[in-house]
């Protein structure tokens, strides 16, 4: 298991810039080191690369992966394959279209996260207009909105405390990081 690191990955295809500046907030907000990279690198000599100084580490890390996660990369298998295999915990990225619904990727995505029993940490929308009576009609393990156009780049205190009680949940050392 990869401990004090969670994945932040896409549910479907979404933009670079807004995933970077959502991932940017949530490092900040959990005093944690971002380690970008893109998903059509190896997954196993990423996820080796990060286990090898994990024992370095004194805070959280963001894994922000980019492109999608789910595509097979020939024998090594997909990004969610390796995330499954080491057990790193995911947070799932959605972004609402422009009539403010979730795309159906989302949904897809954390079934998908299930079958392969990755640890999910929940969903969280990224921009747009939350909805709370909406999100919750979608029964899926929302966390709250991620507001990448707030100008201050303050995440909301509600979705930190939902992302941090479920990464503790699942990885119980995470207690001694956030306090």
């Amino acid at each position: 298991m990869l401990d004090f690191t969670l994945a932040l990955v896409g549910a479907g295809p979404l933009p670079e810039l807004s995933m970077r500046e959502g991932a940017q907030q949530l490092a900040n907000r959990f005093s944690a080191e971002l380690v970008p990279l893109a998903c059509g690198s190896d997954p196993q000599t990423g996820l080796q690369a990060l286990a090898s100084r994990q024992h370095e580490r004194s805070r959280p890390t963001l894994l922000l992966l980019s492109g999608d996660a789910a595509m097979a990369h020939g024998s090594t298998g997909s990004w969610l394959d390796a995330l499954a295999a080491w057990r790193c915990p995911v947070l799932l990225l959605a972004q609402p279209n422009a009539a403010g619904l979730i795309p159906g990727l989302a949904p897809a995505s954390v079934a998908l996260c299930h079958s392969l029993n990755i640890p999910l940490v929940g969903v969280a929308q990224l921009g747009g207009s939350w909805d709370l009576a909406a999100r919750r009609m979608d029964g899926l393990p929302w966390c709250g909105l991620l507001d990448t156009r707030d100008a201050g780049g303050l995440v909301s205190d509600a979705l930190v405390r939902s992302i941090q009680q479920r990464w503790k949940r699942l990885n119980p050392g995470m207690n001694a990081l956030m306090r």
